[in-house]
C-alpha cells in the first residue's frame, strides 16, 4: 500500500483550528452549566467535616442550599459553622413526587448527615438554615444530638442498677423557650467549675442558656470522689427556712403578696421577698469569684402557684375558690406528680406571674438577682420520684434541700413546698422548716463558651 502524505493548505488548517476551539468552548460551557445544576450525580458526598452517609448506593441525585435572607443559595458542602438541617429538607422517589421527610439525621456538632433511602434513584433536597441558640450550645458542650432521648418512664425512678427503669443520658422536653435538653439518671458528664464552686448542669434551656445547680466549693479536698454523686457535706450553701411562717397560702411564694387576703390575686402578687430569696441574695452578692457578666437574668425560674381542685384535677375554677387565706389548696406540681399518671413539665403555666426573672419578654421581672432554686419537675425528669426513695440519680446528695415548687396548704392551714429528703424522696414540708438546705440555681448566657468535657476530671469551664 502506498502511503501518501496529506498536505493541507494554511486556510484549511485555520478552519480546523477554529472548529477545534469552538468544540472546546462548547465542551467547557456544557461542563460548567452541568456543575452548576441543582442536581448532582454522586456516590459519596464530601462535607466540610465528615461525609454524608446513606444506606444504599441508590442516592444518585442531590441538591443542597443554604438559606440566607430568605433566599436559597446553592452550595457544595455543608456549612462549617452556624447552620443546621432545615425541616424543609425532603426526598422523593422515582415513582412519586410525594415529599419524604423522615429519612434524615443530622448532628450539628459533628456535622454528620445520615440519609436512609430504600429505592434506587431517590432524589433529596437539603436546606440548611441558621442554627438555633440551643443547637449551638449543644455543640459547645460537645453533645452528640444522635444520643438524645425522649419520653422517659416517669412512673418510676431512673437509676443504673436494677431499680426503676435504668434510664441514663440526655433527654428532651418542651420548655417556655422551645426544646430543652436535660440530664437524667446517674450521669457523670455535667460537671462545671464556675468561680470557686462546683456546679452541675440541670438542662440546656430552649433559648440556649445553661441551667446549673450549686454543688459545692472548689477548694482542695472538696472535689467529688464519685463519678456522679455530689459530696454530702459540700453540696449546699447552708440551711434556711423557705418562709418565716406557714399559716397562709401566700407563703408558698418565692415572692408573695398579702397574708390573709380574700382573693387569689392579692395573696400571690409579687411584693414581698420570701425568706429563702433573701438568703440567696446574700450568697450571690458575696460570691465575688463568679463572672456575673456570664449569668443570664431573663431565663426564668418557675414557682408554679396554679391552684387546683384536687377532687376533679381541674384548674378552671381555681382562682375564685382556692389559693388564698387559709383555704385548703393543691397546687400544680402536687397534681402533676402525685395524682394519676406521674407527669412533669418544664413549661410554667402562669409565666407572667410565676416565672421569676430579672426582666425580658417572658416572666414577671420581679427579681433583682438572677438566682432561683430547682423545681420538682426538673428533679423528676432528672430521675427522682414524688413519694419514692431514690439514691441512684445525679441530684441525690444525702441532704435535705429546697425546691421552689409549691405543694399545698392542708386542712390545718399549713403551707407546704417540695423538698428533696435525705433518702432521695421528693415530698412536701411546711415552709418554716429550718433544717433544709439551700442550693442556688443560675443560668449562663447562650453566648457563653465552654472548654472541657463535663467529667469530674475534665469539667466544663465557662468563659
Amino acid at each position: 500500500m502506498k502511503i501518501e502524505k496529506l498536505e493541507l493548505s494554511n486556510k484549511k488548517i485555520k478552519y480546523i483550528a477554529i472548529g477545534f476551539i469552538m468544540c472546546a468552548v462548547i465542551f467547557i460551557l456544557i461542563n460548567y452549566l452541568t456543575s452548576r445544576a441543582n442536581y448532582r450525580n454522586t456516590e459519596s458526598i464530601e462535607l466540610a467535616k465528615g461525609t454524608i452517609n446513606y444506606s444504599l448506593a441508590d442516592l444518585n441525585v442531590i441538591a443542597m442550599y443554604k438559606i440566607e435572607d430568605g433566599r436559597d443559595v446553592d452550595i457544595d458542602t455543608v456549612p462549617t459553622e452556624g447552620y443546621t438541617l432545615s425541616e424543609r429538607s425532603y426526598c422523593t422517589t422515582p415513582d412519586s413526587d410525594a415529599q419524604i421527610k423522615d429519612v434524615f439525621t443530622f448532628d450539628y456538632y459533628t456535622k454528620e448527615l445520615n440519609i436512609k433511602v430504600t429505592k434506587k434513584g431517590t432524589k433529596c433536597y437539603l436546606y440548611f438554615e441558621e442554627a438555633k441558640p440551643v443547637e449551638k450550645m449543644l455543640a459547645k458542650l460537645k453533645i452528640n444530638t444522635s444520643s438524645i432521648k425522649n419520653s422517659p418512664d416517669l412512673s418510676k425512678t431512673a437509676c443504673d442498677t436494677g431499680c426503676g427503669t435504668d434510664e441514663k443520658g440526655i433527654y428532651e422536653a418542651k420548655d417556655d423557650y422551645g426544646t430543652s435538653y436535660y440530664y437524667r439518671g446517674t450521669v457523670n458528664n455535667n460537671w462545671v467549675k464556675f468561680g470557686n464552686y462546683w456546679w452541675r448542669i440541670i438542662r440546656i434551656n430552649g433559648n440556649g442558656t445553661v441551667r446549673m445547680i450549686y454543688s459545692g466549693t472548689n477548694n482542695a479536698g472538696d472535689q467529688p470522689t464519685d463519678g456522679y454523686l455530689t459530696p454530702k457535706d459540700n453540696s449546699q450553701t447552708g440551711i434556711s427556712k423557705y418562709n418565716s411562717s406557714s399559716n397562709d397560702n401566700a407563703y408558698v411564694g418565692f415572692k408573695y403578696g398579702t397574708v390573709g387576703a380574700i382573693n387569689y390575686t392579692d395573696a400571690h402578687i409579687n411584693t414581698t421577698d420570701s425568706t429563702i430569696l433573701g438568703v440567696l441574695r446574700t450568697w450571690y452578692n458575696g460570691a465575688s469569684s463568679l463572672n456575673k457578666s456570664l449569668i443570664d437574668g431573663e431565663t426564668g425560674f418557675c414557682n408554679d402557684r396554679t391552684p387546683y381542685d384536687k377532687a376533679v384535677k381541674d384548674a378552671t375554677l381555681n382562682k375564685e375558690s382556692y389559693g388564698f387565706g387559709k383555704l385548703a389548696t393543691y397546687y400544680g406540681t402536687y397534681i402533676r406528680t402525685w395524682t394519676g399518671p406521674r407527669e412533669a413539665s418544664l413549661e410554667c403555666p402562669q409565666a407572667s406571674q410565676d416565672l421569676f426573672t430579672t426582666g425580658g419578654t417572658k416572666g414577671n421581672g420581679a427579681l433583682d438577682i438572677p438566682v432561683g432554686l430547682i423545681t420538682t419537675d426538673e428533679l423528676i425528669l432528672a430521675g427522682g420520684y414524688a413519694g419514692g426513695e431514690n439514691k441512684r440519680f445525679w441530684l441525690y446528695t444525702g441532704n435535705y434541700y429546697w425546691t421552689m415548687s409549691p405543694s399545698h396548704l392542708d386542712s390545718n392551714s399549713m403551707a407546704y413546698v417540695f423538698i428533696v429528703y435525705n433518702s432521695g424522696v421528693l415530698s412536701g414540708v411546711f415552709v418554716d422548716n429550718a433544717i433544709t438546705g439551700v442550693r442556688p440555681v443560675i443560668n449562663l448566657k447562650a453566648s457563653t463558651n465552654f472548654s472541657g468535657t463535663g467529667t469530674v476530671g475534665d469539667p466544663y469551664i465557662p468563659s
